[in-house]
């Protein structure tokens, strides 16, 4: 537990469909790097704990609670949506960990120190690495993934000296990533709430934790197929490069990509094909000449494709953005509207009629600033 202690932890954040669990799995067999089976969130376990509310917490009932909740992480073959249950190069094989061995690990690494957050953290990470028959003692660093930015607070008040790393994309692929592929996965995101909110998560992008003042660092996935990104984000976390960060895997076993994207991986690493969703077409001309005014700066700093902006942008612009987008058009078309009230999903409309006019109003508050003369900055590997 003492080794546990020592070592250096780190946030893993996303900023929509980035590429967050795909860093993860090529951090997965790195001989000094312990994480977990995607995205946990330890802290909203504890604070909505049973156990924890009890004076006189019981290891063993916290236990069988945490494993209880997150059932899929021990046995991946009830992880179907992140295509935990095809593991491996013939798509065979998934995670299977002796939950009994597992507790064990837990409390022998928790034995004489105090359960808390912080502790229960450390105990769960450092008993899934022994689950895995890793060694702890070559481990240097703990990659938690917590997803969200918003959910950082708890985390880094038990580890405030925490490193993050923020994912990001080309903010126009990421767009018609986040609409499309969650609107395929479940229709109760096909709605402009989900649209609104996914737009302010892709604009926000690294400003989301730069309040927090730790050491952070951005990552292009489009980058994670470059040798030299990946030597870069050893040296930053102060580890050795490894051949296996190549490689996409969960517990050792290669993985293949989640259902919700269009594709699947055909190799074991990085593929341009998988992030390849052709928002060049998907997206009309409205669309990409608004999306190049209003992150002119962000796509010029992150080195993606742009268009320089002309005097003549700044009066269009402001004209076409109460335009309906793309994927907007669809809420108001009379096949939408029927189908809705067909299946009774009247919030669905009242969700458009409201975040429609929020959209507008979102994108008038970054016009201005354009205008106003902001400039996009974040550290990135590059």
């Amino acid at each position: 537990m003492q080794h546990l202690m020592s070592m250096q932890m780190c946030a893993l954040i996303t900023t929509g469909r980035t590429g967050s669990d795909f860093l993860q799995s090529l951090c997965d067999s790195h001989p000094q790097i312990i994480t977990f089976n995607g995205i946990l969130w330890l802290h909203n376990f504890w604070e909505e704990s049973l156990c924890t509310k009890d004076n006189d917490i019981s290891l063993n009932d916290l236990l069988t609670e945490f494993v209880g909740k997150n059932l899929a992480k021990f046995k991946s073959k009830y992880d179907t949506f992140e295509r935990k249950d095809a593991l491996g190069n013939n798509g065979d094989q998934c995670i299977d960990i002796d939950i009994n061995q597992y507790k064990e690990y837990v409390y022998h690494l928790l034995n004489h120190s105090e359960i808390n957050s912080r502790n229960f953290l450390l105990a769960v990470y450092g008993a899934y690495s022994l689950s895995l028959n890793q060694d702890i003692r070559n481990k240097k660093i703990i990659i938690h993934h917590i997803h969200h930015a918003e959910k950082l607070p708890p985390f880094l008040k038990d580890f405030p000296n925490a490193k993050i790393i923020c994912m990001t994309r080309d903010p126009r692929a990421n767009f018609v990533s986040g609409v499309t592929h969650w609107r395929k996965f479940n229709d109760e995101f096909d709605h402009a709430h989900h649209l609104y909110n996914y737009l302010k998560r892709i604009f926000i992008d690294a400003y989301s934790i730069k309040q927090f003042k730790n050491d952070y660092i951005v990552i292009k996935v489009e980058d994670l197929g470059k040798k030299s990104i990946l030597v870069s984000f050893c040296n930053w976390l102060q580890i050795d490069y490894d051949e296996s960060l190549k490689l996409s895997s969960w517990g050792g076993l290669a993985w293949l990509g989640d259902r919700c994207s269009e594709k699947t991986n055909e190799g074991t690493g990085w593929s341009s094909e998988m992030l390849d969703n052709s928002w060049e077409m998907k997206l009309r001309f409205f669309d990409k000449y608004i999306l190049n005014f209003l992150m002119n700066s962000r796509l010029k700093h992150y080195k993606y494709d742009y268009k320089k902006i002309n005097f003549v942008d700044y009066l269009i612009v402001f004209l076409i953005i109460p335009v309906p987008l793309t994927f907007e058009r669809r809420y108001f078309t009379l096949k939408y509207i029927i189908n809705s009230v067909k299946n009774k999903l009247y919030k669905k409309i009242l969700k458009n009629l409201i975040y429609y006019p929020k959209r507008i109003i979102y994108f008038y508050f970054i016009y201005f600033g354009v205008i106003s003369g902001f400039s996009f900055n974040s550290r990135y590997l590059k």
